[in-house]
């Protein structure tokens, strides 16, 4: 495919892009999640699994420590 201003599209030819979703990846597993373009991911981006099951070892972790 040939390059340079004969192959360039008009300005009046562009259309905007509109982006729906975005993708972010998890820092614990790597997972890509996907959440809509209007949401943030997560600060710090872990994912809803990852959290839940470092969650439930720190709970477990305290309920050894307190016995």
């Amino acid at each position: 495919m040939p390059f340079g201003p004969d192959h360039v599209l008009p300005e009046s030819d562009l259309q905007p892009i509109t982006v729906l979703y975005a993708q972010w990846t998890c820092l614990v597993c790597g997972g890509m999640e996907e959440i809509a373009s209007d949401e943030e991911a997560p600060t710090p981006p872990i994912c809803p699994s990852c959290h839940r099951l470092a969650v439930a070892e720190a709970l477990a972790a305290l309920a050894v420590v307190r016995r």
